[in-house]
């Protein structure tokens, strides 16, 4: 899939599943819609994981460290959940994603794949978070009414380097 491709499944998915438009974005309606799909926010032993997406018996778990900040917590799930919607295919063969500490800002992932597609499915479920969890247009909106980069990473539950990212995307910053 091309990350414009991304972007439109995650936009679609935020819609349909966020038709408030609230902010930050309510997981439970996707997990409400999903059975196959259980999320648990629980302390992983293993403070180098952020979060896992696990795939057995035709279910998928996602595990998500709360050891962590609110806002990793937050942006895991996101990005758990492009786990879900884009790899269905990996997860099934693989039985695992386990995601690391350093995962969602670079290639750091404790993966069973053995070859390079393993960075491009982070880089593709980081995008899909970021645009589930900052639709394009909502980012627009608060922009224009907020006008502040902290402001608006709280209202979104998502760190201030994510929104600069994402804003930085938009074209509302440079």
């Amino acid at each position: 899939m091309s990350i414009e491709q991304i972007r439109a499944l995650a936009e679609e998915i935020a819609a349909t599943y966020n038709p408030q438009h609230v902010a930050p974005f309510p997981y439970e309606n996707i997990t409400e819609d999903h059975s196959d799909l259980k999320v648990y926010f629980t302390e992983l032993d293993d403070d180098q994981i952020s979060g896992a997406t696990l795939h057995e018996n035709n279910e998928f778990t996602v595990l998500i460290n709360t050891s962590k900040p609110g806002t990793r917590q937050h942006f895991s799930l996101g990005h758990e959940l492009g786990h879900y919607f884009l790899h269905t295919d990996v997860l099934q063969k693989e039985k695992a994603i386990i995601d690391g500490e350093d995962t969602l800002a670079g290639p750091r992932i404790l993966y069973r794949q053995e070859n390079s597609s393993t960075e491009q499915l982070e880089r593709e479920a980081n995008t899909f978070a970021a645009t589930l969890l900052m639709p394009a247009d909502l980012v627009r909106d608060g922009w224009q009414g907020v006008g502040d980069i902290e402001k608006l990473a709280q209202i979104f539950q998502v760190s201030v380097v994510a929104m600069s990212i994402r804003l930085a995307e938009l074209g509302l910053v440079s």
